[in-house]
């Protein structure tokens, strides 16, 4: 076990012995409180590219661990915590993190407002991202539910109003808005991904303000949802300059090399757009789910003394999945997932994507799952994979620093998870 592991299980001991059981102690005498959490250990293994850590090896640095508590003062107050740690390749490293934390009071069935950390309902399955035992998939489809930015789009901080609205014939219809800011961690899963350009590093970020709309729909139809959600984010973040910039002439061809590595930069996001729209059917043991993601970002790096670097993103992204519970133990699933980084260049070919299947990723998935009882949960993935856009420059380099991708690849799962 790595050093940061021992030093996360002391952590973790140290907040149940120290925290909960008080707390267990005050619940008995004024109210009821619950705990709950889970702990899980994964491996995976691939047999080309590195994908979310060195896969290509096999690896067990695939690990999570969350732990709540909550309890309802009154009928209509509900107040709670979730500490959480993930161990991803480099990602992670079981750092403690306030997964979420927030008090919520529900006035009416229409209108509820909810103060502090709130979990983002982007598409229909964030929320509950970090409960294994509500899905049949190690790994949600990554074209929606990317796990390199998961610690950023988990959920903000700030004010959350939310409601359920009959509509009788027509069925129901809930709400959420949230207004706040967030939190990216430097040492987060997130920054891995904000430099991936391979050219910069992050010193700190600034989150001006974040807002998120969200919508579901259950129609009149027994067993269908639809439902969308809107993220805006305006950030910008400071660091600098690793790399020399080298620009190339076209007449006569040579090039010329701007010595700005080490130099302070600034960048700037301020139209951050996230869109899901999604679908889901159930019928008997039976799901059917499907998503379809609009993400536009527009990246300005400002350096001084030289013109701003500008980069518009038009990525989009979708799923089909079905799942089948098959008896009390076994469950079994499927998905199809495609992941497009310039949805006007789906190939790759009008930018300078090198290679040009790193403008995407197709992953088709078969999941088993096994419940050999109420608290343990056993799992097995295969992936076989089409493209590279999200496997990470900084996992995938050769002996000379050079970056190597190959197109057709696999990935293996496995991962055990105990909840309570």
């Amino acid at each position: 076990m790595k050093k940061t592991g021992v030093r996360f299980w002391i952590k973790v001991i140290v907040f149940g012995t120290g925290i909960l059981l008080p707390l267990g102690v005050l619940g008995a005498e004024e109210f009821e409180i619950h705990v709950h959490g889970y702990i899980s250990q994964g491996f995976m293994f691939s047999n080309h590219n590195n994908y979310l850590a060195n896969t290509k090896n096999g690896t067990f640095q695939f690990n999570e661990l969350g732990l709540n508590v909550s309890t309802e003062p009154s009928d209509k107050l509900r107040v709670g915590i979730q500490l959480a740690a993930l161990d991803l390749g480099d990602l992670g490293n079981d750092r403690i993190t306030i997964d979420w934390a927030y008090a919520d009071y529900r006035w009416q069935d229409w209108l509820g407002l909810r103060v502090g950390k709130v979990k983002l309902p982007t598409g229909f399955y964030n929320k509950a991202r970090d409960v294994d035992m509500l899905r049949t998939s190690i790994l949600l489809p990554q074209s929606i539910y990317v796990e390199t930015f998961r610690d950023t789009l988990v959920a903000m901080k700030g004010i959350s109003g939310y409601g359920e609205i009959p509509l009788h014939a027509f069925g129901n219809l809930s709400y959420e808005i949230l207004l706040g800011s967030m939190n990216i961690d430097r040492e987060g899963p997130s920054t891995k991904g904000v430099e991936a350009p391979g050219f910069f590093k992050v010193d700190k970020y600034n989150v001006k303000k974040a807002l998120l709309y969200g919508a579901a729909w259950e129609t009149p139809l027994k067993g269908l949802r639809l439902g969308f959600s809107n993220l805006h984010i305006d950030f910008e973040y400071t660091g600098f300059i690793t790399k020399d910039l080298i620009m190339p002439v076209p007449y006569p061809p040579y090039s010329i090399t701007l010595p700005i590595k080490g130099l302070a930069f600034t960048g700037v996001t301020p139209d951050f757009l996230r869109t899901v729209f999604s679908l889901e059917y159930t019928w008997k043991d039976l799901i059917l789910a499907a998503e379809y993601l609009l993400q536009d970002q527009n990246n300005i790096i400002h350096i001084p003394g030289l013109p701003s670097m500008e980069r518009l993103l038009k990525i989009d992204g979708y799923y089909a999945s079905a799942t089948y519970r098959i008896n009390d133990w076994f469950e079994t699933g499927v998905y199809y997932s495609a992941f497009y980084k310039d949805r006007h260049d789906r190939k790759g070919t009008k930018t300078p994507y090198n290679p040009p299947f790193n403008v995407f990723q197709k992953d088709a998935c078969l999941s088993l799952r096994f419940d050999p009882s109420d608290n343990w949960t056993l799992k097995l993935e295969g992936h076989l994979m089409d493209g590279t856009g999200l496997c990470f420059l900084q996992d995938n380099l050769n002996e000379n620093g050079v970056p190597e991708y190959k197109k057709d690849w696999y990935l293996l799962a496995a991962k055990m998870t105990f909840s309570f």
